[in-house]
């Protein structure tokens, strides 16, 4: 008897003492459905839109995309559309913008940065309350996955929102004035407008010759490169993320080469680095429209080697306006001509369409052919000659025999000078007189370049 009452008293206990655990608290680092610290799925909206303004991209096709994109490489400008859902920081004092996520709705848990973004028709915020949690917006500009983790927009008041709840604010538009693909801007007013805060918000025709082709996107089949009035890279302006004719993709970083003369079409800006310097530009999304006055490439080419000669270049096939200066002009081969004042303090080499069309040399200017890394064995030089009708007086060109050359020996015959045995990657053509009139004048008409080995 005594060893049942026992038992049943150690039941009663082991029941007791169950029935107190339920009183203690589950440990907080035990994964359940809901409670813990158990990380959540991130739930996202299906991508949607086109990124243009009238089907903006939302939330997760703009991450998607901006994925995709390489690490800090920011993308082409889009419009993305979501609703605020947090905010960072409105700074009004100084840079007007704005930091905050946006995401498809509340049911979303996915979020996209909106970075240093600038307010409604790209204005300065001035005020914290311009924007609330809950607003719609449509955001304008480009992207960047920052450090490749982070999608966000490209800081520094690189975009604006470009509608608030269903209302836009446009900039104003700023028309380019007497500006054609006939009569572009020269580099020079370019930058004067830009500096003058008077860019045009619509695109304009810029021309310029190119003075150093910087870098080939791959991805994007665009160009980047620096053209300047004068061909020299002093005063240059960068053409940002360029395109080719129509806005089609290049296909390498030798489609344009230094010294061609090329009229692009595209919007100017001014873009500031992070170390503060800014650069004048034609910005991204910008296409090429003629070079040389052609709608065709002009390739560069490396020489394959062995004895062969370039085709014949004639003054007319550098594609130049009438009383254009020289400056560069790069060859189909690869070959520069780098025209110079010389000696000269009052003219340039220039082409002039008078004639066949011919480059015009005065006394002491200078015309270099730089092959690049091939020899010239020799370059044939044929000059331009005029007869007066009335006095039936004839001009030959030539400069009166007066021309030198850096390499090679020099010789005349009739209207052809001939440089032979240059053996040397530059040969320099001196215009050696030191008079004046059109007997003093070299006028080049055509030339042929013959590689060594």
């Amino acid at each position: 008897m005594k060893k049942i009452i026992n038992s049943l008293f150690v039941l009663a206990l082991a029941a007791m003492t169950f029935a107190s655990c339920d009183d203690v608290p589950t440990p907080y680092d035990i994964p359940t459905d809901n409670g813990g610290n158990k990380p959540q799925e991130e739930t996202k909206a299906t991508p949607a839109g086109k990124g243009t303004e009238a089907e903006p991209y939302n939330v997760a096709a703009a991450i998607e995309l901006i994925k995709a994109t390489e690490a800090d490489k920011n993308t082409a400008p889009i419009y993305v559309k979501g609703k605020i859902v947090e905010i960072k920081s409105v700074e009004t004092k100084t840079y007007g913008n704005a930091t905050y996520y946006i995401s498809d709705g509340k049911e979303y848990s996915q979020k996209l940065y909106i970075y240093q973004s600038l307010f409604l028709g790209n204005k300065k915020f001035t005020s914290a309350d311009q924007i609330k949690v809950g607003d719609e917006v449509v955001i304008y500009g480009p992207f960047v996955n920052f450090k490749g983790n982070t999608p966000e927009t490209a800081g520094k008041g690189a975009t604006y929102i470009q509608s608030l709840n269903g209302t836009t604010d446009k900039p104003a538009v700023v028309p380019a004035d007497d500006n054609s693909a006939d009569k572009p801007y020269s580099v020079a007013k370019s930058i004067e407008l830009i500096k003058a805060e008077k860019i045009p918000t619509v695109d304009v025709y810029v021309k310029g010759v190119i003075s150093k082709v910087a870098s080939f996107n791959s991805k994007f089949g665009s160009i980047t490169y620096y053209i300047s009035d004068d061909g020299k890279e002093e005063n240059a302006m960068q053409v940002y993320g360029g395109l080719s004719f129509e806005g089609k993709k290049f296909s390498g970083k030798n489609d344009l080469q230094a010294g061609q003369t090329v009229v692009v079409l595209g919007k100017l800006k001014a873009y500031k680095g992070k170390d503060n310097k800014v650069t004048y530009e034609v910005d991204l999304n910008n296409k090429l429209i003629t070079v040389n006055g052609k709608t065709e490439l002009i390739k560069g080419e490396d020489n394959p080697g062995g004895e062969t000669g370039s085709k014949e270049v004639t003054a007319a096939s550098l594609g130049l306006q009438d009383a254009t200066a020289i400056a560069t002009q790069t060859l189909a081969d690869g070959t520069k001509l780098i025209a110079d004042k010389g000696t000269n303090d009052k003219n340039e080499p220039k082409y002039y369409k008078a004639g066949s069309g011919s480059i015009r040399m005065y006394p002491g200017n200078k015309l270099t052919f730089d092959a690049g890394s091939k020899k010239i064995k020799s370059i044939t030089i044929t000059c331009d000659t005029y007869t007066d009708k009335k006095t039936n007086k004839k001009t030959d060109y030539i400069a009166e025999g007066k021309a030198t050359a850096s390499a090679g020996a020099i010789a005349l015959k009739d209207l052809v000078y001939t440089i032979s045995n240059a053996n040397a990657t530059k040969v320099t053509l001196t215009n050696g007189h030191t008079g004046n009139g059109g007997a003093s004048q070299l006028r080049i008409v055509k030339f042929i370049i013959e590689y060594a080995k």
